[in-house]
């Protein structure tokens, strides 16, 4: 790609974005738009959260299951096999 087609693109979806914002800021329709959408965002962003909590919770289980199969493979590797008891 050369440089102007290059600072054409950014010209272009420069002036879009622009068009956005000064649509929702500056119109009345705008304004009742951002109002109509503010809560389902913030619905879609309390989702993302809780997705981060479960897949943090993912993965400190899957963390925890490898540590028990390393320790069993420690185990039966070394001939210990005993259960061992967790307290």
């Amino acid at each position: 790609m050369t440089d102007t087609s290059r600072v054409a693109w950014a010209s272009a979806i420069g002036a879009v974005l622009g068009g956005m914002v000064g649509y929702l800021y500056l119109t009345e329709s705008g304004r009742r738009f951002r109002l109509q959408i503010e809560p389902r965002i913030d619905d879609f962003l309390n989702e993302v959260h809780r997705m981060q909590g479960t897949v943090h919770k993912a993965r400190e289980a899957a963390g925890e299951g490898w540590s028990s199969l390393q320790q069993i493979a420690s185990d039966v590797t070394r001939g210990d096999d005993s259960p061992r008891q967790s307290h």
